[in-house]
């Protein structure tokens, strides 16, 4: 297997750049994720490592070899597609056998190759059927199967399970994340989808559009649980969790600020601020009695999930999410409320740069 690091890489598709300074490295024998919205270039980054997009500034490295100049063919990767590119008019056994056939390698040699890999992904009793009598999530596993006889250094993905319905992807998830345990490769992971993100990585790698005037598409590189507990700006905040974070920007008065008529001091690092974003999980903030220092609040919309409820709150401070569990539930559609911060579960950002306060 091999690592892959970017050493300040910027890509651009013309005169438009895409991707600006990443440094980022993906160690040998690593599950890293890369997730952010449409157009924040993690796919694009994908592409850079399989050679399919040219690199205009900065180094590429797969194992020690820089491999900004170096062909697809020769940088020892294999890719596994969203629309899983099978031949429709050749076999599962035929599918997986190509490119070894290509090769060059030995019929009897073919034949035990994809044996052996159908055995792994499950699809031994399936070998003699096209790709159309077959299900989505069969067909992946048929692209993952390729991708194994390829031995490579590096394994990508491209958002691979996005064709596939609810039951398919979670089972998917569970044999690719299997795979990568059994085979410990280094595998490079896209998807837009944060449960798969925060699921299945090792690392996360959270970018975010160039658009929206930030310095680098790289915003927080760590592991789901850095990036869940500790998201280093407002986008990874407002990003990561669903449903997603609550932020509210309020004026600092006295080192504190305040929260309907509940007095929340400030740490040191939020000195010299005139005003504050603070952030809190739907899961952190709760309700309490009317008699309670808080934001008072009324219910206007319940979600009902079975084991818990997601309650939208209208304030003053606009639309607050709360997630409560079925056992904790007491409120009503239309119901007053009075909503409490967790002093000790705050997320405190700076408004004009939106870095983390610490």
């Amino acid at each position: 297997m091999a690592s892959v690091e970017f050493q300040n890489v910027g890509i651009s598709f013309g005169a438009t750049p895409v991707v600006r300074d990443l440094n980022l490295t993906v160690e040998d024998g690593e599950f890293v994720v890369l997730v952010g919205p449409s157009g924040c270039g993690k796919s694009t980054i994908l592409r850079s490592i399989a050679g399919l997009a040219g690199v205009s500034a900065g180094d590429l490295k797969i194992g020690a070899r820089r491999v900004n100049d170096v062909d697809p063919a020769e940088r020892d990767i294999a890719m596994v597609f969203q629309s899983y590119a099978l031949f429709p008019n050749m076999t599962v056994a035929g599918n997986l056998g190509f490119g070894l056939k290509i090769r060059g390698e030995a019929r009897g040699e073919i034949d035990a190759k994809v044996a052996e890999a159908a055995r792994t992904v499950g699809l031994s009793d399936h070998l003699h059927k096209r790709p159309g009598a077959l299900s989505g999530g069969q067909r992946q596993r048929v692209a993952l199967a390729r991708a194994i006889l390829r031995r490579p250094g590096v394994f990508l993905f491209d958002e691979p399970l996005s064709n596939l319905d609810a039951e398919f992807r979670t089972a998917m998830r569970a044999e690719i994340v299997r795979f990568h345990r059994d085979q410990g490769a280094s595998m490079v992971y896209v998807t837009h989808d944060q449960t798969e993100a925060m699921t299945m990585g090792d690392r996360i790698a959270v970018l975010a559009p160039l658009a929206g005037g930030h310095k680098s598409n790289l915003m927080q590189y760590g592991t789901p649980d850095e990036v869940y507990d500790r998201p280093a700006n407002l986008f990874v905040a407002r990003f990561i969790g669903t449903p997603r974070m609550n932020v509210v920007t309020l004026p600092v008065e006295g080192g504190a600020v305040m929260f309907g008529s509940q007095r929340v001091a400030l740490p040191d690092a939020a000195a010299g601020l005139a005003r504050v974003a603070l952030g809190q999980r739907p899961e952190h903030l709760r309700l309490a009695g009317a008699d309670t220092p808080g934001l008072p609040g009324r219910v206007e919309h319940i979600e009902n999930l079975g084991h818990e409820q997601i309650l939208t709150i209208a304030s003053d401070l606009g639309p607050l999410i709360l997630r409560e569990t079925r056992d904790d539930a007491q409120a009503a559609l239309g119901q007053p409320v009075v909503l409490v911060l967790d002093p000790a579960r705050l997320h405190l950002f700076d408004p004009q740069t939106e870095a983390r306060l610490d």
